[in-house]
């Protein structure tokens, strides 16, 4: 089977971020307090940083701050018209994608828990407010694959046990950037309590920047992996040939 031929500069990868809102009455679940249909939750918004892999994806790029793109919900009329304006940058990325690949390639969403968390909250928030039905929400989100860095980064941390579970961000930035620290997400609801609307897109921003450079490190890692499964596959071959070649001697 023929490998499809890749136009890189006409793939895309998005990497992003979304902030949500629990009031105080909700907080005191375990775990992951926010839920879509929630009508007492608010989506926040969440920054994009639309990555060109000929340009984005090198130690090198520069000005990614720059390029990365915020909507929240402060700035628009209401909720609704919030996940509109993401609906519209997701669906005009995964157009320039398929356009020029005849509809065989699609466009990439990467995070750190985007698989249980982003993508299946906004699937859910379009079909709340019937921005697309069921069945154009399951194609919607057919359209596109998505790279979660806390199940790929899996293979680069020591697994003493055979349960293979996703890495929280917090080990993620502790393995590829320790300079860099978080507090939980859910220090997000004092600032939106206290209006601190500045403090939370900054954040945002900054979480997506470190997405895209743990994106680089983890590659960097895939391929050092390669190169030593090389290296180790040219030792084997030069052993069983000194083998061969004393087996033969020896006769």
């Amino acid at each position: 089977m023929r490998q499809l031929k890749l136009k890189l500069g006409k793939t895309r990868i998005i990497f992003f971020d979304l902030e949500f809102y629990v009031p105080e009455s909700g907080r005191d679940k375990s775990g992951f307090c926010y839920n879509p249909w929630d009508k007492r939750c608010k989506l926040l918004g969440g920054s994009f940083f639309i990555a060109n892999p000929e340009k984005d994806l090198s130690k090198s790029s520069e000005n990614i701050n720059s390029k990365v793109k915020s909507l929240w919900l402060w700035n628009k009329k209401s909720e609704r018209e919030l996940l509109e304006d993401i609906y519209h940058l997701l669906k005009s990325t995964s157009e320039i994608v398929k356009k020029a690949h005849n509809g065989k390639v699609s466009a990439l969403l990467c995070g750190i828990g985007i698989t249980t968390s982003d993508v299946p909250i906004l699937i859910d928030l379009f079909k709340r407010y019937k921005i697309l039905s069921n069945e154009e929400s399951f194609s919607f989100q057919n359209e596109f694959r998505l790279i979660d860095l806390s199940q790929l980064s899996i293979a680069t941390f020591n697994n003493s046990n055979n349960f293979l579970y996703p890495k929280q961000k917090s080990l993620l930035l502790q393995k590829y950037i320790p300079e860099k620290k978080f507090e939980s997400g859910k220090s997000v609801w004092g600032m939106y309590d206290e209006k601190q609307y500045d403090q939370i897109e900054s954040r945002v921003v900054d979480e997506v920047v470190c997405t895209h450079e743990c994106y680089i490190k983890i590659l960097a890692n895939v391929r050092e992996f390669k190169r030593l499964e090389k290296n180790h596959k040219r030792q084997q071959k030069l052993l069983a040939k000194q083998d061969e070649a004393e087996s033969l001697l020896s006769k």
